[in-house]
């Protein structure tokens, strides 16, 4: 990270706002759902594929989520926050 600094490479919050993390599980549930829809149209086994494919989506998110909040923890253990 300290590379990135010194080329003046902004870090990840100040580009995204803080929203990344987000926009990031909402896109693992879109394109999960876009999956399932047309393999869907294309196999015509609706609704199979389409709940199949959403609930991965939903679940690779959560997942994501999961590893950033920790590694979020595990960057603030050695800080005492004014304490």
């Amino acid at each position: 990270m300290d590379g990135a600094r010194s080329r003046g490479i902004p870090p990840k919050d100040a580009i995204t706002g803080g929203f990344s993390d987000g926009a990031d599980f909402f896109t693992y549930i879109l394109a999960g759902l876009l999956i399932g829809l047309l393999l869907d149209r294309l196999t015509g086994w609706s609704p199979v594929l389409t709940i199949t494919w959403s609930l991965m989506g939903i679940g690779v998110g959560s997942w994501r989520m999961w590893v950033r909040s920790r590694s979020i923890e595990d960057d603030a253990e050695g800080i005492s926050h004014g304490v």
